[in-house]
């Protein structure tokens, strides 16, 4: 009996230091993400499914709030020299100062050594993190905007569907979708999009149009604005002439406002991200039939740049943990990885082979809405204006254009708006890119 229990004993301390040798090999990295909600689910369903997946590396997330919290966030952790994660999700717009910054690490270097194919990436989303050459950020959740449409609203109305709309199009159909009292209070609007500078850069892209100068930043560091271009002038007048005639939302800058509205039918028309897609269909429920079109445009269409993040590798970490930090990325990009992603949240795979796989395909049928923003990608023109606007000060910049519309709702002239916020913008870009010269 002693026996037995003098081996069982020894048995456990064996099992017990087997365990600590196991942890201690362990690494563990912190990756911040800027993903709530819907999104905020998914994002952490794909971190315990790495964690379990595997015993060498253990992800620590944390959501830091909004993208412009995440990047605040890390540049005030710079600063300070401690305090930054391993791995960081930064929204489309910082990939110009997350190159600047000198912190990252330029994950095309790695990519090509450790012997991952670059060429497995869609050429959109690849390109728009490509910074002087060379790819920076591995992107991630990649998103377009798309149009978002009542069913049941388009039916009563007489208004047919169509995949693609130009500017004037749409305003005609919004104004046909209003539904007013007889004390002609608005019952249900035609069109509600939130103030966002995104919509404007967008419809800039898709009219053929640069959001900042040298070919949008594609051909040399950009070092002015032209976000007060014909399409964005077109789209500002448009939306506040609408306002006033209570055929559009005025609803703000906070897109759950406009979600809202249109969620409870008192919207027929909306644009959001393809990201909203599964946050949308949810508050929807069964309301009323959806569907989902491509994103406006001026004179011809041209083709939107991507939104959403990139993942980034920060330098000053010992090689284990930048190995490990490597290998999580590696398992977000992974086929299987990004056919999870892309049916829990809308954002549209970033690399080759994932809309061929069966449980994609079969999503696909049940669901078409999710196949609108790969349409919308696939035939976009590939050009510098749909690379999207590469410049420094960017998350400060959109301010400026997003107070413009606020402006342009007020009763100013759209143009006068945007050439007024294009100075202030001009002396922001002026000061970032003097600033980075003297690093």
């Amino acid at each position: 009996m002693r026996m037995q229990q003098f081996r069982r004993t020894v048995a456990g301390l064996v099992a017990l230091a087997l365990l600590a040798g196991a942890q201690a090999q362990q690494v563990t990295i912190e990756f911040w993400h800027s993903m709530g909600g819907v999104l905020g689910e998914a994002t952490e369903a794909l971190v315990q499914e790495f964690n379990k997946s595997q015993r060498e590396v253990r992800v620590k997330s944390q959501y830091v709030g909004s993208y412009d919290d995440g990047i605040n966030k890390l540049l005030a952790a710079l600063r300070a020299g401690r305090g930054y994660p391993h791995v960081i999700q930064v929204y489309d717009i910082g990939a110009r100062i997350l190159a600047d910054s000198g912190a990252v690490l330029p994950l095309e270097d790695l990519a090509r050594k450790e012997g991952f194919d670059l060429g497995r990436f869609l050429a959109q989303p690849r390109n728009y993190y490509t910074v002087d050459g060379k790819l920076y950020g591995l992107p991630f959740n990649s998103s377009n905007p798309i149009l978002y449409f009542n069913m049941a609203a388009f039916e009563e109305a007489g208004v047919a569907f169509r995949p693609s709309w130009s500017l004037k199009d749409l305003e005609e159909a919004a104004r046909k979708l209003t539904k007013k009292d007889a004390q002609g209070r608005t019952l249900r609007y035609g069109l509600s999009i939130p103030i966002d500078s995104w919509f404007v850069e967008q419809i800039s892209y898709n009219s053929g149009e640069y959001f900042c100068n040298n070919e949008n930043g594609r051909k040399a560091r950009a070092t002015a604005v032209t976000f007060d271009n014909e399409a964005a002038v077109a789209f500002l007048d448009m939306y506040a002439r609408l306002v006033r005639e209570g055929v559009a939302a005025n609803t703000g800058r906070t897109w759950a406002d406009s979600q809202s509205l249109f969620a409870q039918g008192q919207a027929a028309i909306a644009a959001y991200s393809t990201a909203s897609l599964t946050g949308v269909l949810r508050q929807v429920g069964n309301r009323f039939p959806l569907r989902t079109a491509f994103y406006p445009y001026v004179g011809q269409r041209n083709g939107v740049a991507i939104g959403g993040a990139a993942l980034y590798l920060l330098k000053g970490f010992p090689e284990a943990e930048t190995k490990a930090a490597w290998a999580f990325i590696r398992f977000l990009l992974e086929p299987k990885t990004q056919a999870k992603w892309h049916l829990a949240t809308g954002y549209f795979p970033v690399v080759q082979g994932v809309t061929e796989l069966p449980e994609v395909r079969q999503a696909h049928v049940r669901q078409p809405n999710y196949t609108t923003a790969i349409q919308q990608l696939l035939t976009s023109k590939a050009n510098t204006a749909s690379a999207g606007c590469l410049m420094g000060a960017f998350p400060e910049i959109r301010q400026y254009v997003q107070a413009a519309w606020e402006e342009t709702l007020r009763g100013k002239p759209a143009r006068e708006a945007l050439r007024e916020a294009k100075s202030r913008a001009d002396q922001a870009l002026e000061r970032y890119n003097r600033s980075v010269a003297q690093r």
